[in-house]
């Protein structure tokens, strides 16, 4: 995957955020699809890509909610590095295995902004936690795995992690 696509992958992440993910809303939950592309990119690429990757996505959030600036680009770029070092050591060769992959992800994400943002006031963030990270997590999990179903199937039937398929993506 070359930087040209790799850039187009995180900028539709963004859009399909920002843009579409409303419309998928169910009873209030929506699915986190920058949490799915840095986790995807990050397995398949590394971890600098990973971490490249969660921080420029968590930029471009942070740019538009200027209260919480730095927030998003810490978390996805933590996420992006794990991803990346969990793509190197573990080889994941079903789909079933992304879900919980997926849903630990967007829980680690929510961890760590929700540790900054809070100040560390724990009760706040245990309550959002099981409010909100928890369901999200559950739902991205399952857009997760669809999205990555579609993709293996347009790919050929091929989603592999950088180790897998020989360092060559």
């Amino acid at each position: 995957m070359s930087s040209i696509r790799l850039g187009l992958a995180a900028f539709l992440a963004l859009v399909l955020q920002l843009a579409f993910v409303d419309h998928l809303s169910v009873l209030g939950v929506r699915p986190d699809m920058t949490v799915l592309i840095v986790v995807m990119l990050g397995l398949r690429r590394g971890p600098v890509a990973g971490t490249l990757i969660g921080f420029f996505l968590g930029l471009f959030q942070d740019l538009l909610a200027p209260a919480t600036l730095g927030m998003n680009m810490l978390a996805k770029s933590v996420l992006g590095y794990l991803s990346g070092r969990l793509g190197q050591n573990l080889a994941l060769s079903g789909l079933a295995l992304y879900a919980p992959l997926f849903a630990i992800a967007v829980l680690v994400h929510d961890l760590l902004y929700l540790m900054v943002y809070t100040r560390l006031d724990l009760y706040r963030v245990l309550r959002i936690f099981l409010v909100e990270s928890l369901p999200t997590a559950v739902y991205t999990a399952v857009v997760g795995v669809v999205i990555l179903a579609v993709a293996i199937v347009l790919g050929g039937g091929v989603f592999a992690s950088r180790r897998e398929a020989g360092g060559g993506l």
